[in-house]
């Protein structure tokens, strides 16, 4: 998967595999990626988290696409390719972890178990450490930007815009750690897609737990800007 993917469950029978057991991580860093609901039923009308009104339900948010070990090369850690993912139940994951993806992804009994094969189990983490990580995360982004997006939708919002947002919650030149990805919808133009934010291995995010974002993405390395403006649908 590359970084701009829309991810689709791919459910092929494979013979079922332990989740716990995540391979040792050898990333350098990661990427917390989160996406604009409202964009992802513009360019993917077919997803399952579209089709069913669930995000649609969830308003217009930001929601949490995956947690990234990098560099790209680090997906499906002891784990085939194009195999069976785990069920969510398989996951083991704690209730209050099941609850918080439910509220923060597309459709997260297909979501977590992709993530989790494609990247969770490069992370170095157990799945429940993975997620609980990738989930506060997202609820610092969302607190900074759902706000912002909301009051913008149906205008442009400039990537400057953004990384001075994570400037004034977060401290100076933390914005830096902050990339845009936009799509080209029929009709609509360049969208605003998702945000791409820049930050240590996961593993180390773990020792990290009461850091704030901000002091996380002071210790991610710079990323690539990707579109600098886009309409917010």
């Amino acid at each position: 998967m590359v970084v701009a993917a829309v991810v689709v469950s791919v459910l092929v029978v494979d013979r079922p595999r332990e989740p716990s057991r995540a391979a040792e991580s050898t990333s350098n860093s990661s990427l917390l990626v989160v996406t604009w609901g409202p964009a992802l039923c513009k360019v993917d009308p077919p997803n399952p988290g579209c089709r069913s009104g669930h995000v649609g339900s969830l308003g217009p948010a930001f929601i949490l696409h995956g947690l990234w070990p990098q560099p790209p090369t680090q997906q499906f850690c002891g784990v085939p390719k194009g195999g069976r993912n785990p069920s969510l139940a398989e996951l083991k994951l704690p209730q209050g972890v099941q609850t918080d993806l439910q509220s923060m992804m597309s459709d997260a009994g297909v979501m977590a178990p992709h993530e989790w094969s494609a990247h969770g189990t490069c992370s170095g983490l157990p799945p429940a450490d993975y997620f609980t990580i990738a989930t506060r995360l997202t609820e610092q982004v969302t607190a900074v930007l759902n706000p912002v997006f909301r009051n913008a939708q149906g205008d442009n919002v400039s990537l400057s815009t953004v990384r001075d947002r994570f400037d004034a919650a977060f401290g100076a030149r933390t914005g830096d750690r902050v990339g845009m990805n936009c799509r080209e919808v029929g009709g609509s133009g360049m969208i605003i897609y998702e945000l791409h934010l820049s930050l240590p291995p996961v593993a180390d995010l773990r020792s990290a737990s009461n850091a704030s974002l901000g002091e996380l993405l002071d210790k991610g390395p710079t990323i690539v800007a990707g579109c600098r403006r886009g309409l917010v649908s």
